[in-house]
């Protein structure tokens, strides 16, 4: 006789079992009570207003009991899901049992506590082990919840993070692959419009009637093309690492195009979508980028070195004239390289940023396991522990040193030669000076007194986008931090006005303070770690701010083809 019940006679039937008072029950280890003094208060997080039943009293609402003669344990803000005095998961939150057993033992305590006329052995009335710890999925969509905790269609692995066979990742959520016809339509297009892009420059660097013109032209336009690539790099870097945000729709579509002016491929042209059921993971995706970093150097200097041996063959040129077309297809190949190399740099930057052990997070079990396991926040299936990780982290190391190395030589570079860089860069050929030719995307645009302006560019773009990412924690100060750097950073851009185009100094004005707007549609945005109250009229505010993003995006491309950009 044990829970609110209590027999003072020597017959142990029912009939002659006596109810402890509400809000008390005879305790498991002293049963079985004898007297009415052997009910006790009911233990905490109980409700002690009702009576006990085969129980130390019903749990209260959001309480869930792990013994059925013990206290109740309070559910909190978390994943699990508290009902008839046991728990469970939530519906875009996941757990990992430690085995199927323990599994199996707490769905038989949930059904014995459940049951009418439940078993009272000391097995039965207790589940002696702790529960699974509960995370929050990155889509609430990908998981289902429940005990087993199945992942919604298209993902699998740790948080139902992974994306499955037949899918690929767009930002946080697995979207199912387009056709082979598409993804070939869309690099075809891409390719044309690169094609025509090319021609028209070089068409208008020729036909106009003074050459300095025709050049001055493509200067301005890619200083313009910088910009609005360096826009687009940290819009799509940001919605990346505040994936935890609920993004407009609108804006992620924003997002997931901008890979175009990363020379993105692998976001263009999923690996695994291409040939199934292959995987690239984080690394695989950094693999490629420094493979495709090594192919573009390989390819722009064979070509050169096959250009430099027809040239001093031909018998018919001058020494001078050999001298001079070398030199000038030198600084072809370093302007055409480095330019290259810096579209790509913020993408290895990030991939690079994402996989190093600072990136990873733990992932415990239960909270009483000792041997947690940690994965790459970015992308799941890496396990951040063993030899296979460690192995590839080397990788991750040789990326570093390319990252840091990268923007100190080009600063070393043009430090040491930045009197040279304003006027006599054309009449000078040796090899620093083509060198400096080649950089001249950094600071073509800017004040001779700015020249180093653009590495200052490139500081803001990683911390943004990939500084974050060591620190990133689903936490709305980390928005705030990020709009606090870029609303400061505007205004250092705005004070000093580095760039000697008004015009251009507007465009960059303008990107600057679209970042501010949109990561302040971050910051107003909901967090589902919050658990935030859906709005009352959601519908209405999807609509304005639509409006919203759609307007401050096209102001950046509207000044990138304005009437000054083609003047």
């Amino acid at each position: 006789i044990s829970g609110g019940f209590y027999s003072d006679t020597l017959g142990y039937v029912a009939e002659s079992c006596k109810k402890c008072p509400n809000g008390s029950y005879v305790p498991f280890d002293n049963t079985p009570g004898k007297s009415i003094r052997d009910c006790k208060a009911c233990p905490l997080g109980t409700g002690t207003d009702f009576f006990a039943g085969y129980r130390a009293c019903p749990c209260l609402k959001g309480f869930y009991r792990t013994n059925r003669f013990a206290e109740c344990h309070k559910c909190g803000n978390g994943g699990l899901l508290c009902q008839d005095d046991y728990a469970s998961l939530k519906s875009g939150f996941w757990w990992q049992w430690r085995n199927e057993t323990l599994k199996n033992q707490y769905q038989n305590f949930i059904q014995n506590l459940l049951a009418p006329s439940p078993r009272l052995d000391n097995f039965s009335v207790q589940y002696p082990y702790a529960i699974p710890t509960p995370y929050r999925c990155q889509e609430e969509e990908s998981c289902k919840g429940g005990l087993d905790s199945p992942c919604g269609k298209g993902y699998e692995g740790p948080l139902c993070a992974v994306c499955s066979s037949g899918y690929h990742k767009r930002l946080q959520s697995c979207t199912k692959c387009p056709s082979k016809a598409w993804i070939a339509a869309q690099l075809s297009i891409i390719l044309v419009l690169s094609f025509l892009l090319l021609t028209f420059l070089m068409w208008k660097r020729t036909t106009k009637l003074e050459k300095d013109q025709g050049h001055h032209l493509i200067n301005v336009f890619f200083s313009r093309l910088k910009i609005l690539i360096g826009f687009y790099q940290v819009t799509n870097g940001l919605l990346e690492v505040f994936s935890f945000i609920d993004w407009p729709d609108s804006l992620q579509a924003v997002a997931t195009y901008s890979g175009i002016f990363q020379l993105n491929l692998l976001q263009i042209a999923p690996v695994q979508c291409l040939f199934s059921g292959l995987q690239v993971n984080a690394f695989g995706e950094l693999l490629v980028l420094l493979t495709l970093n090594l192919i573009v150097t390989i390819a722009l200097g064979t070509s050169y070195v096959i250009y430099k041996t027809i040239i001093m063959k031909n018998h018919s040129l001058q020494d001078e004239e050999k001298s001079t077309k070398i030199s000038q297809t030198k600084q072809l190949v370093y302007k055409n390289l480095f330019f290259f190399l810096y579209v790509t740099y913020l993408s290895t930057l990030s991939k690079t940023a994402s996989v190093i052990p600072f990136a990873c997070r733990k992932l415990c079990r239960d909270d009483r396991e000792e041997m947690c396991r940690e994965y790459a926040k970015s992308d799941y299936s890496i396990q951040c522990q063993g030899s296979i990780y460690n192995y590839w982290l080397i990788l991750a190391y040789v990326s570093a040193a390319y990252i840091f190395s990268l923007p100190a030589a080009s600063f070393i570079i043009l430090w040491r030669q930045r009197r040279v860089m304003p006027s006599n860069i054309g009449s000078n050929k040796d090899s620093d000076t083509e060198v400096i030719e080649g950089l001249t995307f950094l600071f073509q645009n800017y004040k001779p007194t700015s020249w180093y302006w653009e590495l200052v560019e490139m500081s803001r773009k990683a911390v943004l986008t990939s500084g974050l990412i060591l620190v990133g924690e689903e936490r709305r100060s980390y928005i705030g931090l990020a709009w606090v750097v870029a609303g400061m950073y505007g205004m250092l851009f705005s004070w000093m006005k580095p760039i000697q185009l008004a015009s251009e100094n507007r465009l960059m004005s303008t990107s600057l303070a679209v970042t501010v707007v949109n990561l302040g549609i971050g910051a107003v945005g909901r967090i589902p770690a919050e658990n935030t109250s859906a709005l009352t009229d959601k519908h209405k505010d999807e609509i304005v701010i639509k409006i919203l993003i759609l307007c401050a995006n096209t102001m950046v491309i509207a000044q990138m083809f304005g009437k000054r950009a083609v003047s």
